[in-house]
């Protein structure tokens, strides 16, 4: 049925449904949807002309939940500590009066460092360290602590950096030895050769998807958003698909994941998983799902909410509950833990959204994942 594969437990043929009416609608669209609950696969979907199961895609920002989660790592093994400086893991950083931003400050997108002067070039967009040499050096484009603005190329730098001073590996690395490879997860921070087969390169909007929708203008130049998005190629979506790309692996957009590695590392953040404890301690999780950010974000304004780097949800996601943390993609996929109902989600779609962001196909899923757990908790 419209390319439709893989499964849905009994207590979650609600999301199956949702995703075969998906399939159906559009039978050229290639996605994967996956539900855990309660540390179990409970859901696994693919469809589309090219898709399978171990299909492997750019999520764009969905990607940040690996440095996220290991930054989160090293809070809960007392090596990161929140309110210390940045500084005192990565002197370099104190330049141009970034001497007091502390660490909880920069995930929480607070630390006014969403771009640098005159732009990343190509090098330093496929290279974080490179990256995170030049934002060292900038000043901040506000004074940290009193606004926040999403952070959305600079994050993965800034926290690869931190990593890199506290552990000596790359965040590539750390992420592949503790969370990656031991929790066998679909998640690459830079894809290794022999996983090329299992990618599917990244699709434009189609004409009809783009008729009659207004164009979006491009931020000017000397804007936050201008600083914060600019690229130094017009074909961004050739950049993104590009080997050189994944290969290099940055971790702000240049992550590769299917929808089962998705849910698979929200629910090990959660719960045991296939008998291995929780990677994060509730402790730890609820600080870092806690807000520190709310209200209007300099970079795309407009309101939006922040734990400690993840995104929390708002308006746009009554159905979650406030505990709820996660990312989405420019592109529409997304990610997230909730853990009210011990549900984690993963969704990846192959064509971009236009004009980007969540589509209304993510938030039926999400819902439909959301009402399921929520059922079942109940008996």
């Amino acid at each position: 049925m419209y390319g439709l594969d893989g499964g849905a437990e009994e207590g979650f043929t609600e999301v199956k449904q949702v995703f075969a009416s998906l399939a159906e609608a559009d039978q050229d669209h290639d996605m994967q949807v996956a539900v855990y609950h309660c540390g179990r696969l409970v859901v696994d979907l693919w469809a589309g002309p090219e898709m399978r199961q171990d299909s492997l895609l750019n999520v764009a920002s969905v990607g940040k939940a690996a440095a996220y989660v290991c930054a989160a790592l090293l809070v809960q093994q007392g090596d990161l500590e929140l309110d210390r400086t940045v500084a005192r893991y990565w002197p370099e950083f104190a330049a141009a009066g970034k001497q007091d931003v502390t660490v909880r400050q920069l995930l929480s997108h607070q630390a006014g460092l969403v771009g640098v002067d005159g732009g990343f070039n190509l090098d330093e967009l496929h290279d974080d360290q490179a990256a995170a040499v030049r934002l060292a050096s900038q000043r901040p484009f506000w004074r940290p602590g009193t606004a926040h603005g999403y952070h959305g190329f600079t994050i993965g730098p800034l926290i690869g950096e931190l990593v890199r001073r506290i552990t000596g590996s790359t965040l590539r690395d750390f992420h592949a030895a503790m969370v990656r490879e031991p929790r066998s997860i679909d998640m690459f921070v830079g894809l290794p050769a022999e996983y090329e087969p299992r990618v599917l390169t990244l699709q434009p909007p189609v004409p009809s998807e783009q008729a009659g929708s207004d164009p979006v203008p491009a931020p000017a130049p000397d804007s936050l958003a201008g600083l914060a998005f600019s690229v130094p190629v017009a074909d961004r979506l050739g950049l993104v698909n590009a080997r050189r790309f994944r290969a290099a692996g940055p971790v702000s957009m240049g992550v590769l994941a299917s929808a089962h590695g998705i849910a698979r590392m929200y629910a090990s953040c959660l719960d045991a998983v296939d008998g291995l404890p929780a990677l994060l301690a509730a402790e730890t999780r609820e600080e870092f799902a806690q807000i520190h950010s709310v209200g209007h974000d300099l970079t795309l304004a407009c309101p939006s909410r922040y734990g400690l780097g993840f995104q929390l949800p708002g308006d746009a996601q009554p159905y979650l509950s406030a505990r709820t943390f996660g990312h989405d993609g420019g592109g529409g996929s997304w990610g997230f833990a909730d853990p009210s109902t011990r549900l984690a989600f993963g969704y990846v779609r192959r064509r971009m959204t236009n004009p980007g962001g969540l589509g209304p196909d993510a938030h039926l899923l999400a819902r439909a994942a959301r009402s399921c757990a929520a059922g079942q908790l109940a008996f």
